[in-house]
């Protein structure tokens, strides 16, 4: 379940409700209209709150589809229509109560706020994307959970939090053993590279990421939204290049753990 991303998707939201209103007002209304409203509406039963209004869409989608199948012209009849405008009403009802918990901020950021309400999937291929495990993703989330609300400390240590993990799997790969730490990794890294000039590149960033990790670590420093700003995007590159490199040797030692059990 995710959150409500800021007031893009709280706008996108309003509009398609007020589409749908719109559309089943008219006598004359075609099923393809109806089903393009239902299906943006869809979207929303992974948002936490407004889960309602996904599900509800999603089983009106369903249910209407077997009726009217691919006949897109088709005009909507008389009784559907009343359905769905009852559902609108009791969907601006609930909003009302849900609103009451909402807090809009206006984020302080020189990223792309349109792809950060995406989520941090929207900065990766969706190879990329794959490479990463299940904690790295969500840890990439609730830093731009934080960033959009401001709270950049937060943002920065959840980012550099992340990418210590994609590195702990890297240098795994690299030096063919586990860190000897599991905490601090990047000071560790940084130990077992000591030439920034001879660094692989999926570690050029370390210099950054190891003296924003240990700024960070000081009760005394606060985080300003250059800083979230510059270590997200430092995370994300750092992030794609080990992450690809874990992935593809992963890969070759499975194949070839299968190709030598078919052999056998």
């Amino acid at each position: 379940m995710t959150r409500p991303s800021g007031s893009p998707k709280i706008y996108e939201l309003g509009i398609w409700i007020g589409y749908l209103e719109a559309r089943v007002s008219p006598d004359q209304t075609n099923w393809g209209i109806i089903r393009e409203a239902l299906q943006e509406l869809n979207a929303y039963k992974t948002i936490d709150g407004l889960e309602f209004i996904g599900a509800e869409a999603q089983s009106q989608l369903y249910s209407l589809a077997r009726k009217y199948k691919y006949s897109y012209n088709r005009l909507f009849a008389n009784e559907d229509r009343e359905v769905l405008r009852d559902m609108v009403t009791t969907w601006c009802g609930r909003l009302e109560e849900v609103k009451r918990r909402w807090l809009i901020v206006i984020p302080n950021l020189s990223l792309d706020v349109s792809k950060l309400t995406s989520g941090a999937e929207a900065f990766f291929s969706p190879d990329e994307w794959d490479r990463l495990n299940e904690l790295e993703r969500q840890g990439l989330n609730e830093a731009v959970n934080c960033m959009l609300s401001n709270n950049f400390t937060a943002a920065e240590f959840m980012a550099l939090r992340t990418v210590e993990s994609v590195l702990r799997r890297w240098y795994a790969v690299k030096k063919g053993k586990e860190t000897q730490l599991q905490a601090d990794v990047i000071n560790f890294i940084d130990s077992e590279y000591p030439d920034n000039n001879k660094r692989p590149k999926e570690i050029s960033a370390l210099f950054h990421l190891k003296n924003r990790r240990n700024a960070i670590a000081h009760p005394d420093e606060i985080s300003t939204a250059q800083d979230a700003n510059a270590t997200f995007t430092y995370v994300i590159g750092t992030c794609k290049l080990a992450g690809l490199l874990a992935y593809n040797k992963t890969d070759e030692e499975e194949s070839g753990n299968n190709a030598e059990a078919q052999n056998n």
